[in-house]
């Protein structure tokens, strides 16, 4: 409670807002900051971004649906704010003309899927929003619960390929007959931070879909067998049409924690971190234990933390690798650092509530 106070004394709008509204359930003194939290310059530039309509889901620019929208929910918006709700309307109805259709594979529905994981992480109350994600979670559940890893060509069908662009001779394979009957089945990056939004609204067998999905990528099968970026999408037959695939959901420093906090790129890390523990299969890994513990050494005598400073990221690029991980701390103010880090760790710690 010391780190709660402490942050709703010291940090700007978006913190409070969150803090009340997240950490401290008090609807109440979450509404008294709501317009402070609406007029706060970042607020205003990032619902501006998402106000584009622009026709690009992922890109690497400000206005793109992929990163306006996770910044706009880093910030503290969410559907119950008129302004976010109007904003992301344009969204809701592009997935009402979906029309409740099951998946015939992850491929053709790939950009309803990133609007549906999005909407519900923000909160959109919409059944259509809600089916859609529901039908990608049937699609990934018949996949993982199969539990095979066995998803790349063998040498001798490698070496018949042709047409192989040279940037990709080294990298692995993927059966076309696994996307041909499952479309995109694999999990992706971008199903972890709206999945778990599904927990508790359709009962036990949908919860357990879920946790197996988590299940299938918390494991030292999946990242000791899967490629970064799970590798690359044969086209049917294998007619000498290859596409990257992208988005493995791979842990950050799965098999050595200590060494990815030394030389990756952190702020990747704590991105997925914040999504990934809402999910109890991922809070029970040793990872996350050794995350937890490791993060602990930037306590500080007062008990708040204070993380080296570039692990707090924010420059353009993809939300989603950690490229815009402020939280709305004015970055002139001197305590910024230690604000933004004791409120990440305090939603380590309420991930489970």
């Amino acid at each position: 409670m010391d780190n709660i106070k402490y942050l709703m004394e010291n940090a700007d709008a978006s913190i409070r807002y969150r803090v009340a509204r997240e950490l401290m359930k008090d609807e109440k003194a979450a509404k008294q900051i709501e317009s402070e939290l609406l007029n706060h310059p970042m607020v205003v530039k990032w619902l501006d971004n998402l106000n584009s309509k622009t026709p690009i889901v992922m890109d690497s620019a400000d206005n793109h649906f992929n990163n306006a929208m996770l910044k706009c929910i880093q910030l503290g918006l969410h559907g119950g704010l008129q302004p976010m709700k109007d904003s992301v309307q344009t969204y809701v109805n592009e997935l009402c003309q979906y029309n409740h259709k099951p998946f015939r594979n992850k491929h053709t529905g790939f950009c309803n899927i990133i609007y549906a994981n999005f909407l519900c992480l923000a909160e959109i109350k919409n059944e259509t929003v809600y089916r859609c994600l529901l039908n990608s979670l049937d699609e990934l559940y018949e996949f993982v619960i199969k539990g095979s890893y066995d998803i790349y060509v063998n040498e001798d069908e490698r070496n018949k390929l042709t047409g192989i662009p040279e940037l990709w001779k080294n990298r692995k394979f993927i059966k076309y007959e696994l996307v041909d009957e499952y479309g995109f089945c694999f999990p992706l990056s971008y199903d972890i931070p709206g999945l778990h939004m599904l927990y508790g609204l359709y009962g036990k067998e949908t919860d357990e879909k879920i946790n197996a999905v988590i299940e299938y990528i918390s494991n030292d099968t999946f990242h000791d067998t899967i490629a970064d970026g799970y590798g690359i999408l044969i086209e049917k037959g294998g007619k000498s049409k290859y596409h990257a695939m992208g988005y493995a959901p791979k842990y950050p420093g799965w098999h050595d924690l200590a060494g990815f906090m030394k030389d990756g790129f952190v702020s990747s890390l704590l991105f997925f971190t914040q999504y990934i523990a809402k999910y109890p299969v991922a809070r029970q890994t040793k990872w996350f234990s050794e995350l937890l513990a490791y993060l602990n050494n930037f306590k500080t005598d007062e008990g708040h933390y204070r993380f080296p400073s570039k692990w707090l990221h924010e420059t353009k690029g993809y939300s989603i690798f950690g490229m815009h991980m402020s939280f709305g701390e004015n970055r002139r103010k001197r305590n910024w650092i230690e604000i933004e880090s004791t409120f990440f760790m305090e939603l380590l710690r309420n991930a489970d509530v």
